[in-house]
């Protein structure tokens, strides 16, 4: 028997799947690292909103043609009210409500990711290069990485505490697991 033309477009589809995939926030997870002169702290972000437009071939990807992740600033958490007052004062909160990541372009290598885009917070926006691994698993697509960067980057002066007896140092590092499905 002669395979059809609808059975060899069937073969094919199901080794190559482009999808629309959305954040799936319970799933997700991402967290802000920082330092003071006092001690090292870490603020876990509770809401992720995106996109990402990808080709997955196999338990390979192929492409992400689009990634788009938005973090509302207020859902970022320390567990400390008054912390959490100053980061969103710092971040400009009521003037600029979310932080968003676009991507320009992704390459691929293994199982690595490199996403090129912009990243926007408290108003300014930055090109960024962020290298990633990737996972592909029962219709989930995972990136999982760090990004480390400057507040003063994006005009964000460190916050400040007790009379400026406590400092926050500039540095930060973003860690993130966000899964697509």
């Amino acid at each position: 028997m002669k395979p059809t033309i609808f059975t060899t477009i069937f073969l094919l589809s199901a080794t190559l799947l482009s999808a629309q995939l959305k954040v799936n926030n319970s799933a997700s997870s991402m967290a802000v690292d920082g330092t003071s002169n006092v001690h090292d702290w870490t603020e876990n972000v509770e809401t992720i909103n995106g996109t990402c437009a990808a080709t997955i071939n196999g338990g390979s990807l192929a492409e992400i043609s689009s990634l788009h992740v938005t973090i509302p600033v207020r859902s970022i958490k320390s567990g400390k009210s008054t912390m959490d007052k100053n980061t969103y004062n710092a971040m400009k909160a009521d003037k600029y409500p979310n932080i968003v990541f676009n991507l320009k372009s992704a390459s691929i290598s293994g199982n690595k990711v490199v996403l090129n885009g912009t990243l926007t917070i408290a108003g300014k926006t930055n090109n960024v290069s962020i290298t990633s691994n990737y996972t592909v698993a029962g219709g989930k697509l995972t990136i999982k990485g760090d990004y480390k960067m400057k507040m003063t980057q994006y005009g964000i002066d460190p916050p400040t505490a007790m009379l400026g007896a406590m400092t926050t140092g500039d540095n930060l590092t973003i860690r993130f697991n966000l899964v697509f499905n």
